[in-house]
């Protein structure tokens, strides 16, 4: 990365405020679709972006970094910021100057790609996609009031999805991220996940019975970590609070006179945290500069704090909690990280020994939830009957709808094992894509109606 350029903008910015990113993505990318190879990328991508507030905001980006461009992004930027009418101010926070680096190692192309053909061809017998992907992205971030931070984040990820065909069609999707290296797939026990896919859907097909159409729920990491990151992360951004994303991305139950009050049972506390080592959504400074920390959105079923930017934080009267995050050649908003709920005292047996009758839901195969981010609905792949504290056989895609508000009330105990999955969370018009983990523990709901 070239600081002097990134000083040079900073140096002839004639504005109040003034921040600059350069940064490279380097990667790759492998597609094997049923025993071919479809696709195979060496990708390079490396610019800047600028922003400049000067009453209003105004944004440049390009993918041709030196002088002329940067002059050029300065220029342009600021221009735009005194175009607008309204008026952005950012709240006062305290910046750094550090570096930081994960380290990674990964092996020849060639070795991952005949990594994804032995995937392939254990599962041959079945439909099969394997998506694999690395990606080093380096960034420098400098603004005019202090910060200057430099940091190397390498992710790996992997995906598939298998389909077993008998008398019906079944199928399971998985994905795999961390930040790291290829020490990583050793791990994540790729093909004992595969066969376990593999047979379970097998006895679904001939073995799935419709659920109780009434009784307890209990949901697993993979879709609780869900929820914690559709009917809390989502809502509680303050962008979205704010009603800056309602015709992009939806709206929010949430409002301002919500911190402070209870909103679910104790056993209840959601956690945004960005620090957690080698997490998808890892990072150590957001895209403005602010140093990230544990955030505790839902602390012991009480509204504890929303998700913010610089511009959200100052109109709510608070500090950023370092949540603004941008991908390459976009402006920063208000993101998550890795959003969970936090441990309870409960083991997994404990939640079934209790219930007389219901489900366990493991995986989903489908879900939805409403632009407010109130009514919702998860249908399992893989789920299992409760009968009497016991597993008792195979529930055929039992389903769920329920109110926000009612999940937060019914969910009676929090499993105590930590479990997270990476995803992709969409946001912002352009549409930006970004790197995050959901995740947390098995939940227990009361008197569900099952469908």
């Amino acid at each position: 990365m070239d600081e002097d350029l990134a000083e040079y903008a900073l140096k002839i910015a004639k504005a109040e405020y003034i921040e600059i990113r350069i940064e490279r993505h380097t990667g790759n990318e492998i597609l094997f679709v049923n025993g071919e190879l479809k696709d195979f990328d060496i990708y390079e991508n490396y610019g800047f972006s600028i922003r400049v507030i000067d009453d209003g905001m105004g944004f440049y980006f390009s993918d041709v970094v030196n002088k002329e461009q940067i002059r050029k992004g300065v220029e342009t930027a600021t221009k735009m910021a005194r175009l607008q009418k309204s008026s952005v101010k950012l709240s006062e926070e305290k910046f750094y100057e550090d570096k930081y680096e994960v380290k990674a190692e990964f092996p020849p192309v060639e070795e991952k790609i005949d990594f994804i053909k032995g995937l392939d061809e254990f599962a041959k017998e079945h439909q099969r996609i394997f998506s694999y992907s690395d990606q080093m992205t380096e960034k420098l971030y400098m603004n005019n009031e202090g910060a200057a931070i430099y940091s190397r984040i390498p992710r790996i990820y992997l995906y598939y999805l298998i389909t077993v065909m008998n008398e019906e069609t079944e199928q399971m999707h998985r994905e795999f991220g961390n930040v790291g290296g290829w020490e990583f797939i050793e791990e994540w026990q790729i093909e004992k996940n595969l066969q376990h896919d593999i047979n379970f859907l097998k006895d679904l097909i001939k073995k799935g019975e419709k659920a109780p159409p009434k009784g307890d729920v209990i949901l697993s990491p993979y879709i609780t970590g869900l929820i914690a990151h559709e009917s809390c992360g989502h809502p509680f951004e303050a962008d979205r609070i704010l009603g800056r994303e309602a015709a992009q991305a939806g709206k929010s139950y949430a409002s301002m006179e919500l911190i402070g009050k209870k909103f679910a049972n104790e056993c209840i506390s959601i956690v945004d945290d960005p620090t957690l080592p080698n997490s998808y959504g890892f990072y150590k400074y957001d895209d403005e500069g602010i140093k990230a920390r544990k955030r505790f959105l839902i602390k012991e079923g009480i509204v504890n704090e929303f998700l913010h930017n610089r511009q959200t934080a100052y109109e709510m009267g608070c500090k950023s909690n370092a949540a603004s995050r941008a991908t390459y050649g976009k402006e920063p908003i208000v993101r998550m990280a890795n959003t969970y709920f936090a441990p309870g005292d409960y083991s997994l047996e404990e939640m079934i020994e209790d219930i007389k009758q219901g489900v366990y839901m493991v995986t989903f195969m489908e879900w939805n939830i409403d632009d407010k981010r109130i009514n919702q609905k998860y249908v399992g792949e893989e789920a299992y009957i409760i009968k009497n504290g016991r597993i008792e056989g195979i529930a055929y895609h039992p389903a769920i709808e329920i109110s926000t508000f009612d999940f937060y009330r019914k969910v009676d105990a929090a499993g105590k094992e930590l479990q997270f999955y990476p995803a992709t969370c969409g946001k912002g018009d352009p549409m930006q894509g970004i790197e995050v983990s959901t995740g947390g523990v098995d939940l227990r709901l009361r008197n569900m109606a099952i469908k």
